[in-house]
């Protein structure tokens, strides 16, 4: 796994077991849950066995790493390579909602594509959110990614049926925004 330094204080790399406590120290958050699709209660406490799984998902993935802000693990950022299409998908979380809304999101996304697009060679990166995580896809728009379509009634949540947006971004678009 490389590690991935962004600036003095924020840095992308494999995740670590000493990683559990600070996952395990934040509960879960209504909203966080809510932006992800979950219909998780989010009163219910994180188990270690659980927090000791996501460390070990990240682990184990070549492309997926922890998030971690002043040496504090507060996300984690993955992409999905799909080889035969020289493309990739795009997911991250931050599960601290202290670490929200200050550009964190902005900054980790625009790594990953860095890192996609010149050390992998990717010629297009995407990624789907939910139509009403709103902060998220302003956050996406500034990495540069656009809008590339809606699905309806894709994600079910809570008894109800949500559309997620797809969006995607092109190296040549990425490149020329630089």
């Amino acid at each position: 796994m490389e590690e991935i330094y962004i600036d003095e204080h924020l840095l992308l790399r494999d995740a670590e077991l000493k990683d559990i406590e600070d996952y395990i120290f934040i509960p879960f958050d209504k909203e966080l849950l809510k932006m992800y699709g979950s219909s998780m209660n989010y009163k219910t406490p994180k188990s270690r066995e659980k927090s000791i799984l996501l460390i070990e998902e990240i682990q184990n993935e070549p492309y997926e790493w922890a998030i971690v802000y002043n040496n504090i693990f507060i996300g984690q950022v993955r992409l999905v390579i799909d080889e035969a299409n020289n493309k990739s998908k795009f997911a991250i979380g931050i599960f601290n909602p202290k670490y929200w809304s200050i550009g964190i999101g902005t900054k980790v996304t625009n790594a990953v594509l860095n890192y996609g697009f010149t050390k992998l060679k990717l010629h297009k990166i995407y990624l789907r959110v939910l139509k009403y995580n709103k902060r998220a896809i302003k956050s996406y728009e500034k990495a540069g990614f656009v809008i590339e379509g809606e699905e309806r009634d894709s994600a079910f949540i809570k008894g109800r049926y949500y559309n997620d947006i797809h969006m995607g971004i092109l190296k040549e678009e990425y490149f020329n925004r630089k």
